[in-house]
């Protein structure tokens, strides 16, 4: 069966993906939230358990329990075997999770009712293109309704489809849907081991994963398009030590400020830094946090500063980024340095002092060498140290918190001074995952998804641009590993609390490798109060779209 002149299984889905979206979207799971991010995964199933097929085949409906999530959440599985007895599975996934509503101002109270805040939102400055997008009537605005609740409703819609529909199901059909994208990815994490297990005990073999994320870009160039691959992510961050002293004998010690000032100007938004892929650039460091690391106030100087980046990969690794982590630093401190004897003897100049600044030979430290030096000097083992930080921990801190403070302690554990830049990367870690022209698996989805473009344009006059890859990092960085996995390492040596604040399951990225795409609807402004979905497309043509590709997936060899 080809992808073209089919009897379509998503005619008349429309309306039940739509009525499923407001549901979806009514439900405020904003991450990370145990009680609403458990309540939507429960409504998911209590749904789709209400379907025939289901009933039937209740062993084909799952909650998938998060096991390394404090907060006990769940993913959702379900499967549609075709009635070819098959076991080439296409899964469709996304994420039920939304970030929170305050951007909204007065319209909070609406953010989760798309329907009203449509009607309201215009009575708010705003954006021309957004104004623009309002009054056509043609968009839908709402917390989720892009990012990326309308796409999951379009995949229990159709799956629902697909399961009165068996004999047309080239291949299995499924859907994981996730808890806690827009934080640490927690849920797909967790459903990686889930999804190796499938393969190698239940025998599937997963022809491919589609993502829907809502289409990245412009309001001026974001159309329908398709995604090859995903774009990876990683947040490298460097504590920066100076030396003590109080503000009135500055320059008998080393303020950690210009250590990290330079290290930011030098990183934040240069283009210098940029990774490429065939020609095309992406996005470069983006500085996240940068402050002092003092809890109170004091007359000394700052000598203790950190700053954290998120840096997009198409091609790097975590080595590679250390690298030049490593090269940035070292000049940092090199220039820090040669300002502090500068401004130092003319200060002395300007009071006829003979005193020189003291001369300090300047350390470049990863965390694994840290962690070297600790294991040798001190007896409590890290990790029992890294637990007792979780514990102590203020109710406010986080993950990255956490390591940040582990890093500290392990800095005066082993009596360092400054000035040293410590090395490192804080979670969430997203690998890049593009397409292997050399994998069988990559050629045929390649090939299977070039079919199914020309089909919607044949059936539907819609044009879809394919491109390389999805730029808004998304779960498809965890549908396997596809390089070689000692390139992994890295993360897993230089990111504080591995093991304990962040798990990253490496051996199961390597041994789940299933070819990704992602295909979603048109969407704006996700994250903003304007976020808003394309109603007609999402609603009237997506289905086709995913509907064509399933075929042309599942009739691949």
């Amino acid at each position: 069966m080809s992808g073209r002149g089919h009897a379509s299984m998503t005619d008349d889905i429309e309306n039940t993906a739509y009525r499923l979206m407001l549901e979806l979207v009514s439900i405020p799971s904003v991450s990370p939230s145990a009680q609403k991010e458990t309540e939507i995964a429960r409504f998911i199933h209590t749904r789709l358990a209400r379907e025939q097929y289901f009933r039937d085949n209740p062993e084909d409906l799952r909650l998938l329990e998060c096991r390394n999530d404090p907060l006990k959440r769940y993913c959702l599985f379900a499967l549609v075997r075709s009635a070819r007895q098959t076991e080439r599975t296409v899964l469709l996934t996304g994420h039920m999770d939304v970030v929170d509503t305050q951007v909204y101002g007065p319209l909070q109270d609406l953010a989760f009712d798309p329907e009203r805040l449509t009607r309201r939102i215009g009575r708010m400055d705003l954006p021309d293109e957004a104004r623009k997008d309002l009054e056509s009537g043609e968009w839908l605005f709402g917390r989720g309704v892009s990012d990326m609740k309308t796409s999951v409703a379009i995949e229990l819609a159709y799956l629902m489809k697909a399961a009165e529909n068996r004999g047309a199901l080239p291949s299995n059909l499924a859907v994981l849907i996730v808890p806690d994208e827009e934080n640490n990815s927690q849920g797909m994490i967790d459903a990686v081991p889930y999804l190796r297990r499938m393969q190698e005990e239940e025998g599937f073999r997963f022809l491919a994963c589609i993502n829907m994320e809502p289409t990245v870009g412009s309001a001026q160039n974001a159309g329908p398009t398709i995604h090859m691959g995903s774009i990876g992510k990683i947040n490298p961050f460097f504590f920066c030590l100076g030396r003590e002293t109080h503000v009135g004998e500055y320059y008998q010690g080393l303020s950690a400020a210009p250590i990290v000032s330079r290290i930011n100007l030098m990183l934040d938004g240069n283009t210098d830094y940029m990774d490429e892929f065939n020609g095309i650039s992406y996005l470069p460091w983006g500085c996240m946090r940068q402050h002092d690391l003092r809890q109170e106030y004091s007359a000394s100087i700052m000598f203790k500063a950190v700053a954290f980046y998120s840096y997009l990969t198409v091609t790097k690794y975590p080595g590679d980024i250390l690298n030049e982590m490593r090269h940035i630093a070292e000049r940092a401190l090199a220039e820090t340095l040669d300002r502090h004897r500068v401004f130092s003897a003319r200060f002395n100049e300007s009071r006829g002092s003979a005193s020189k600044a003291p001369r300090w030979t300047p350390k470049v430290l990863s965390f694994e060498q840290l962690c070297a030096q600790a294991a040798a000097m001190i007896e409590t083992p890290i990790p029992e140290i890294a637990e007792r930080i979780s514990r102590e921990a203020p109710d406010h801190f986080d993950e990255r918190d956490k390591a940040l403070r582990l890093v500290e302690r392990l800095v005066e554990a082993c009596g360092l001074q400054g000035p040293l830049v410590v090395l490192g990367f804080l979670p969430p870690y997203y690998p890049h995952r593009g397409k292997d022209d050399q994998a069988p698996a990559d050629r045929a989805l390649k090939a299977a998804i070039h079919s199914a473009v020309s089909a919607v344009w044949d059936e539907h006059a819609v044009a879809i641009e394919t491109v390389d890859f999805f730029e808004g990092v998304s779960d498809l960085s965890y549908c396997g590993f596809a390089g070689d996995p000692l390139a992994l390492e890295p993360i897993a040596y230089n990111l504080p609390g591995w093991g304990i604040y962040y798990t990253f399951p490496i051996d199961d990225l390597a041994a789940v490798r299933i070819p990704i795409v992602n295909i979603g609807p048109v969407g704006r402004d996700a994250h903003k109060m304007t976020e808003r979905v394309h109603v007609s497309y999402a609603m009237r043509t997506l289905p086709a779209v995913i509907d064509t590709a399933v075929r042309c997936i599942g009739d691949s060899p």
